[in-house]
């Protein structure tokens, strides 16, 4: 059987949110609570279920999978292929979206409920090894916390190494980094003895891929992503060569300057030496009478 890319965006919200994917998202949201220290969730109910027919032009506008928890909380589970540094004003951008449309109008904010944002990137944001953050709102001296409405969670699968997270989120991330070259079977039938759930994890995606028109638009949301990162790159490219080109152009200007700027200072020393009057010295050289003393 064909295997596919499990972070195909497509995919993860077939898994999380399509019918009777409850205790599966439920899970997931979970495994990352405990590796943050974090409390659980009894229940979710998902707000954003999953269709087969999408439009990818309103894909920039839209979270991948979208719940409710028992308490109110609401979760948000993002899935990134590509970004850069500037990729955390995105994700607080999307929490604010979400948390600014728990109030009606009229409403009291005591009406408002945590937001909690989880993030699965195939990039590196930094070069430090931590594979699961979890950000929130402190004091920067006290460490006190302000609110607990806001939690974001960045998952760096780049950075994964086994039995670095918690045994449950572990095998979660095992899961979402199989590789083409890996043997899937072995590594799931191991996952699955670990952790039970991933027995049904294994069967909705060899329904995904049993599916004729799933795979359809499985394959079409791969083409646009293949479409996007060819441009990133091509963009990256040109951002590259042409700030290479300027910076030999800012490189040559600098140096013309310095070496102009070490000529006068050679020329007001010859000068200075043989006693040739400050102002006359300032006036042929350029430098100032201040500089000219300090030679």
């Amino acid at each position: 059987m064909r295997d596919i890319n499990v972070l195909n965006d497509y995919f993860v919200r077939y898994l999380f949110s399509s019918k009777d994917s409850n205790l599966i998202l439920l899970d997931f949201i979970n495994s990352t609570m405990l590796d943050a220290n974090m409390k659980t969730f009894r229940s979710v109910e998902i707000l954003t279920p999953f269709n087969y027919k999408e439009n990818y032009d309103d894909k920039e506008t839209i979270v991948d999978v979208k719940c409710i928890t028992q308490n109110g909380s609401v979760v948000i589970i993002e899935i990134q292929l590509q970004g850069n540094s500037r990729f955390p004003e995105r994700i607080l951008y999307y929490w604010a979206s979400n948390y600014s449309k728990l109030l009606k109008q009229g409403e009291k904010y005591d009406a408002l409920t945590p937001v909690i944002s989880i993030n699965l990137l195939n990039f590196n944001l930094d070069d430090n090894d931590c594979i699961h953050s979890c950000y929130m709102i402190y004091d920067t001296k006290s460490k006190r916390l302000l609110t607990d409405h806001l939690q974001i969670h960045i998952i760096e699968l780049k950075k994964f190494k086994d039995n670095l997270l918690d045994k449950d989120l572990d095998c979660w991330i095992k899961f979402f980094t199989i590789k083409e070259k890996d043997n899937r079977e072995v590594i799931m039938s191991e996952l699955v003895k670990e952790k039970p759930i991933m027995e049904e994890v294994q069967k909705r995606y060899n329904n995904f891929i049993k599916d004729r028109l799933m795979m359809n638009e499985y394959d079409k949301r791969e083409a646009y992503l293949y479409g996007n990162q060819i441009m990133l790159e091509e963009e990256r490219k040109l951002g590259i060569e042409e700030g290479f080109k300027k910076g030999i152009e800012k490189g040559i200007e600098q140096g013309i300057e310095k070496g102009i700027k070490e000529n006068q200072i050679l020329t007001a020393k010859n000068m200075k030496n043989k006693n040739i009057d400050i102002t006359l010295i300032s006036d042929i050289t350029g430098l100032s009478i201040k500089e000219i003393e300090e030679l």
